[in-house]
Order: C-alpha cells, then structure tokens, then sequence
C-alpha cells in the first residue's frame, strides 16, 4: 500500500474516489465542503437538503463528478458528533477502503479531519491502520486468488495546508507499521498447526530479529530441562512437535528502564486428557495469538525505534494426547520450585506462562512486567467479544493499558484481584492447584500467574481470549469494519505497541 500526502483544496485532489464525511446532526455546517462544493454548481447542497445524505453512521453515498479532480465523492456518515472518536476515523477508513476494493478502485484519498481539530500525529496513523487492516484477507492457501491489480493500492492523505504534511506524513508512516505488523499478526495467527508449530515459530521470530537488530535466544527441550522447566516441557510431552522458548531483546535506551512481555505460544490445543469438543478445538491453532502479538509488537518498536527497552519470552508448545502427555491429577515442579497438581490439563497455557514469568525476572528483572494470552473462556462470558480483561497489582500499568487500549480501539477492562480468590487454588497434596473450578475463571488464572511474579514487581495479565480470533457468526453483532469476518485480529500488537510507546515519552 502506497501512502502519499499531498496539501490541495479538496477540489484539486486529483484522486479516483475522494472520501468525504458529515455528521447528521451538523449537516448544515459544512464549511470546509464550501468551496467544493462551489465547484460543484452547489450538487452537495442540493442532495443534502433533498434527504438523500442523512450522516447517519456507517451510512455512505457515491457521486459520480466532473470538473474537479476527482473522479468519484464518496460520502460517509459519522453519525452524531458527540460520538466522534479517533476509532470512528479507523472505521470510516475501512469502510471506505473496502467500497473501493467491491468497485475495483486501485486509488482513493480522504480528507485530514483538520476541521475537527484532530491532531495530526493521531489523524494519519489513524486513516492508515483503518484502510490497511480493513483491506486485510488471508488467502494464502486458496488456489484462486482475487486479481491483485483490482485491489487498493494507493490512498492519499489530503492535508489543509503545507504546514501540516510533515506531522501527517510521519504519523501516517507509524500506522502502516503498526497496521502491517498487525497484519503479520493476523498471518501468524491463521496458519493451521501443521504450517505453525514451535519450530516454525521461533524461525519467524529469528528472521524478525536479524532483520530489525535485535538479540535472541531460542532455547530447546534440552535448555528447558537444564533451567528445571518442568510445567512448559509437561505441556509439551504429549506432542511429537518439541517445544521452544524463544527470548528476544530490543535495547532503545540503554541505561533505561526495561519493558518485560510475556506471550502465550500454544500452537495447537487439543486440550490434552481433557480433550475438548470437536468444535471447541477448530480455531485452536489461533492459541498462540498472545505470543504472536508480543513478536508484531515488538517488531513495530524495533521499526519505530521507539526509546524504550524491552525483553520479550513467547513460550511455544503443542497440547496434545498420546501415551506421553500428562494427566489430569499429575503433580508437576515448576521452575520456580512451586509444585502444581493438574486439575485440568485444557489449562495448559497458564502453565507455560509460569515457568516464562520466572526465567524473565531471574534472567532479566524487568522494571515492569506484561503477559498477553488467550488464557480463558471465562473472559468471553465476562466480557465478550470487543474487551479484553485485564488484571494487575499496579493502578499505573492499567492506566496505561486502558489508554492505549482507547487510543487504537483494542480496549480493555480490570477485573479484581483479590487475594481471597486465592483460597480455590488450595491444594492437599502440592503447592497449588492448577484451576480454581468454574467460578471467576478469568480470575483464579491470573492468581495462579501472579504465583509466580514477584510481590513487589509492576504486573498485569492481559487476557485475549475472546478478542483474539473472530468468526463470521460473531462479526455480525461486533460490526468492526477494520476487523476481519474471520480468523485472527492481532489484538495486543498496537495495544503493546502504544504501551511501550508511554513509557517512551515519560
């Protein structure tokens, strides 16, 4: 995708569709269309008035023109404008983008939203990551490909004067980074797990690494047994596929402070003895989305070289059943030295996520400390389909995550972490239990988790288990244009991304 700005009165915008937007409830106060639609012999005004365009939101109607430089209006509704928010630019983008692909348009540019006042290192990136992540289809294995000359290839951004192009320009390069590493995300996260294993993971994140600069380790079944891994390598025993560990580290401030992230990699999940119902395990190669996430992330820092530093574990395995794969009441030695007796081995993830969290503070001690997975059903009954939960000991962190997760439309919300929820992990004969029954499952989890930080330490767990992955069944009532029907929505890259990104600027 080729993204250009360029400074014009909308009416010298040489472009094939030009999106143009009005509120419904300021349909009569359209300044910055005046001139425009002078041009126009006053057509705007006249279909305005007629009833034809009411801005409802979402709502879109397409002029075909002459005598200006576009060959197309295309105009959408925000809807009203105490609704107006960055995310509705990201939407309307989409939108926009995907009627230009259904009439075969290769070109469209859209106006800069200065007349709303919108700051510019937010309107770009903005624009950019709505029409790129709205473009998105994952069609790598379809022997009929669409005509990739048909598609989209190029959107202009048209800015209200010379002065703002240097602000949009940049923000504008920052969101195709963010949308093309969330992209790279979505990819990941829809290989089947015979093209998306362990191995092939950790071979992504080394290619990532060399090519951006950073470091990385990739530890095997040998280093785990030696660092006394003992819940990651149960998880994997079961699996022909071994299990890898992969750390990857990004130095933007030496001297610093450092960002710890922790993604859960499970690359399939049958759910071991306790198998899951066949339909429950379909999409369950999308259960690596958290470590996934945590490699776009850290790839788009890398590319931003933001000012920060980060050190990022993504442990890999396969959950399977064979005659080596560990059983319901099995009692496993973590790497920390706690013992944890199986009460259900579908809770793998949690597992994995442990023995990372204790390598990562002993190995690297970062001064905060994020892990992102696809941990629970529960949070989809808590929480639905558009949240993902978030649990912490630390107000700063949530505050921080709750405004990015506002900022890029991947939002989230705190559920309690009170220590009495402790008390459904007792166990009679080990440390603790692995799953605290049905009740508050979203939260038992991240207590199990928060075993294993240091009491001290700034944490937080961020739970995607219902934001990960959508379905077509579902996408109609979430109804996000820049989300695909289907498939992985690389949920965490930007929300990571702009967390990292506070920490920058504080």
């Amino acid at each position: 995708m080729d993204v250009q700005v360029v400074a014009k009165a909308l009416h010298e915008a040489e472009t094939e569709v030009l999106v143009l937007t009005v509120f419904e409830d300021e349909l009569k106060q359209l300044d910055y269309l005046s001139v425009l639609d002078e041009q126009l012999g006053g057509r705007l005004a006249r279909i305005i008035e007629s009833g034809e365009i009411q801005g409802k939101y979402r709502e879109f109607t397409i002029l075909h023109v002459d005598g200006i430089g576009a060959k197309r209006l295309l105009i959408m509704g925000l809807g009203r404008r105490k609704d107006f928010s960055l995310d509705r630019i990201r939407s309307i983008a989409a939108n926009s983008a995907r009627y230009a692909r259904r009439i075969n348009v290769r070109e469209m540019a859209i106006h800069d939203f200065s007349h709303l006042s919108v700051d510019p290192k937010d309107c770009a990136a903005a624009l950019v990551e709505g029409v790129i992540l709205g473009m998105y289809r994952f069609d790598k294995y379809k022997s009929k490909k669409k005509n990739a000359e048909k598609l989209l290839q190029k959107i202009k951004i048209v800015a209200g004067s010379e002065d703002a192009v240097p602000a949009l320009e940049k923000s504008a390069h920052t969101g195709k980074t963010l949308a093309d590493t969330t992209n790279f995300v979505r990819d990941l996260v829809n290989e089947p797990g015979n093209y998306m294993t362990p191995i092939i993971f950790a071979e992504q994140a080394t290619e990532v690494a060399n090519k951006h600069g950073m470091e990385i380790k990739v530890l095997g079944p040998d280093e785990l047994k030696a660092e006394g891994m003992g819940l990651h390598l149960a998880v994997a025993q079961g699996s022909a596929e071994p299990p890898r560990l992969v750390i990857m580290k990004y130095e933007g401030n030496p001297g610093g402070k450092t960002i710890g992230i922790v993604g859960k990699g499970i690359t399939f999940d049958t759910g071991g003895y306790d198998l899951k119902p066949s339909q429950a395990m379909l999409r369950m190669y999308g259960d690596m989305a958290g470590a996934a996430a945590t490699l776009g992330a850290l790839k788009a820092i890398a590319m931003e070289k933001l000012p920060v530093n980060v050190v990022a574990l993504m442990p890999l395995a396969e959950n399977m059943v064979s005659s080596n794969a560990y059983r319901p009441s099995d009692i496993l030695t973590s790497m920390a030295g706690k013992t944890v007796e199986m009460m259900n081995t579908d809770a793998e993830g949690r597992l994995v996520m442990a023995d990372s969290l204790t390598y990562i503070q002993k190995y690297y001690n970062p001064d905060v400390l994020i892990d992102i997975a696809t941990l629970t059903g529960a949070v989809i009954i808590a929480l639905g389909r558009t949240v993902s939960g978030v649990l912490t000991n630390d107000d700063d962190l949530y505050n921080r995550l709750y405004n990015a997760g506002e900022y890029t439309g991947e939002r989230v919300w705190r559920l309690p972490l009170y220590e009495e929820f402790r008390s459904q992990l007792v166990s009679d004969v080990a440390d603790i239990e692995s799953v605290g029954g049905r009740s508050a499952g979203t939260i038992t989890a991240a207590i199990f988790l928060k075993e294993f930080v240091d009491a001290d330490r700034p944490w937080a767990h961020i739970d995607i288990a219902g934001t990960s992955m959508m379905e077509e069944e579902i996408a109609r009532y979430v109804k996000n244009p820049y989300l695909p029907k289907e498939g992985g929505t690389g949920t965490g890259t930007r929300l990571l991304y702009h967390f990292a990104e506070s920490f920058a600027n504080s």
